[in-house]
């Protein structure tokens, strides 16, 4: 759909008055509603709403006049008719496609999203970005982006697809653009001209600049904000919270499918003065969730049972977010305001019954009554893979003598590295993983050179007793990441990656025995969203049987590689100490 409301012409403005008045039919009419405000967080009695031209015209005791012979007629029958949910930062340019998520996002309330786009611009470059706007703009949702600020973010450490200047700013200036995606601070506070430049050009738009300010505290997050950050979504505590608020920093708090922090922050931010600028986001939804329950549906439910009034946690799932973004007249059940509409059973849950989008009833119980098209991808979009076949040999850590002392990778949680170390054995040459150890080997292949360039180490948490996975969804490079307990069966992983233009891949011996394709950019599946999550506990199955203790295996293979959380990351070009800003090596010493 078009990413904007339809402007008003002066006829309609006149129409929205009249309708208002009494004097001329609504185009639609929703009976024996309570009425979420979001902007005195009262609810009303059961009232009638009034529907005109994709807007609501009136709330409030029926007028005979608003009942024409064309009049659509909807009963809420007492459920509660709150804005279409808003969220402001979530990532929809891997995965999945847009329409499938539409079916399933859209039909829960989730009328517009805001996807950051680093996934595809990593993996795809500005022709890829292109290609998603067009995608978005064909799905019935409302999906605005935020343009990539950093292709690859740290050039110096990473290879990844790019994106000139030409291209970004030309992406700034696409009306569905809403601003910079999240920045990460370090690239402000160390005076990196490529950020520095796209502020400049995103304040001169009037865009906004979202920021990333994990780990950033005093001096460091204010010249965050000083240099015109307007957001953060990593918050995971109140103080985190309160420090960002007061500091004029809009707060976007997380739950989803990467982290869940509105336990440690909600309860914070409820009791503090209402400001406009919290919101509660999914920085991508929970697939169990959102196939079972919803996008933002859930984040609603837990705002409220944490003590959140249910209409000021509604608030921040619309008005807040809309407003943020300056989606005029958006966000909110009043006279002249876009009816992006939800029908709730209730306050608790949040269920949908039926949602509306500009008017127009886009779902009932939980389902589209609506098309949700699939975008026709080109046939370039699976030739991005540009790696050459792999073999194990590939995966050697060349040392001379018996024993080597090398660095591990150790996975804190699922987004934390932590540096430790190792004593290996050395057979022909080749420092071996040792599972009995705990240590596997990993290796991160540079996708976009059609000369093999990857760097190979070590890591501890994967707890492979045999067996390897490979991916090509990692952040934000998109490279393809292996982890295994030999060199034999991490080619077996990565070759079926690469061989299906992207994806997720599990082996065993020589034998692939699990496998999600991702062929679109090497990023994104074809297939139903069921069907996805399908695959992917198929493929968490066969990785637990083989030893690995990990809820959320390729949830840990995105982020395992990732430079923008410290401590110590492999990347294409070596391993990096994050906080430090240098390569270090693998092999400490030899014996």
């Amino acid at each position: 759909m078009a990413f904007h409301p339809r402007p008003l012409e002066p006829a309609d403005v006149t129409r929205l008055a009249q309708v208002a008045l009494g004097a001329q039919a609504a185009d639609a009419v929703i009976r024996q509603a309570r009425v979420v405000n979001v902007f005195d967080y009262s609810i009303s009695e059961p009232i009638s709403v009034a529907l005109a031209l994709g807007r609501v015209a009136a709330l409030g005791e029926e007028a005979p006049g608003w009942l024409g012979p064309d009049t659509q007629v909807f009963d809420a029958a007492g459920s509660y008719l709150i804005p279409g949910l808003v969220d402001a930062h979530t990532h929809l340019d891997s995965i999945f496609e847009l329409g499938p998520f539409a079916e399933l996002a859209l039909a829960s309330g989730n009328t517009t999203a805001v996807s950051e786009m680093g996934m595809m611009a990593g993996a795809w470059g500005a022709e890829g970005l292109w290609h998603f706007v067009s995608a978005a703009q064909a799905t019935p949702q409302r999906v605005f982006f935020t343009v990539p600020p950093l292709v690859p973010p740290f050039p110096q450490w990473e290879t990844s697809a790019g994106l000139d200047r030409q291209g970004f700013q030309e992406l700034l200036e696409h009306p569905a653009c809403l601003g910079v995606g999240e920045t990460y601070w370090p690239a402000i506070t160390g005076g990196e001209q490529r950020a520095a430049v796209n502020y400049a050009q995103a304040m001169a738009l009037g865009k906004r600049l979202e920021g990333h300010a994990a780990g950033a505290r005093g001096s460091r997050l204010m010249a965050y904000v000083a240099a015109g950050t307007t957001s953060c979504h990593e918050s995971i505590s109140g103080e985190d919270a309160a420090q960002r608020l007061a500091l004029g920093l809009a707060v976007q708090v997380r739950e989803g499918f990467v982290r869940r922090e509105m336990a440690q922050v909600v309860p914070t931010l409820a009791a503090l003065p209402e400001t406009g600028q919290a919101m509660l986001v999914t920085d991508l939804a929970e697939f169990e969730e959102l196939i079972s329950w919803g996008a933002m549906n859930p984040l609603l439910a837990r705002a409220v049972a944490l003590g959140v009034e249910p209409a000021r946690a509604v608030a921040w799932c619309s008005l807040n977010p809309a407003r943020y973004f300056g989606l005029e007249r958006l966000g909110a059940v009043a006279p002249g305001w876009v009816a992006d509409l939800v029908l709730m059973a209730d306050l608790k849950e949040f269920r949908a019954q039926r949602v509306w989008l500009e008017g127009r009833l886009v779902a009932q119980d939980g389902k589209l009554t609506v098309p949700a098209p699939a975008f026709a991808y080109p046939p370039e979009a699976r030739q991005t893979m540009q790696c050459p076949p792999l073999t194990a040999a590939d995966f050697a850590v060349n040392a001379q003598g018996r024993t080597a002392v090398v660095r591990v990778v150790e996975a804190k949680d699922a987004t934390i590295t932590l540096e430790g170390e190792a004593a290996l054995p050395i057979e022909q040459g080749n420092v071996r993983p040792d599972p009995a150890q705990g240590v596997v080997k990993i290796a991160h292949i540079n996708r976009q050179s059609p000369e093999l360039k990857m760097a190979v180490g070590f890591a501890r948490g994967w707890g492979l007793s045999q067996g390897a996975l490979a991916s090509s969804l990692i952040w934000d490079t998109t490279n393809i990441f292996v982890a295994g307990a030999s060199e034999e069966e991490m080619a077996v992983a990565a070759e079926a990656v690469r061989s299906m233009g992207g994806g997720w891949a599990v082996a065993r011996g020589n034998e692939v025995v699990a496998s999600l394709p991702l062929p679109v950019a090497g990023i994104i599946s074809t297939l139903p969203f069921p069907e996805i999550q399908r695959i992917a506990e198929t493929c968490r199955a066969a990785l637990k049987q083989m030893g690995c203790p990990l809820a959320r295996p390729f949830l840990t293979a995105q982020t395992f590689c990732f430079t923008g959380l410290p401590f110590i990351r492999l990347t294409d070009k070596g391993l990096v100490d994050i906080r430090k800003g240098v390569f270090v090596e693998v092999v400490k010493s030899c014996a």
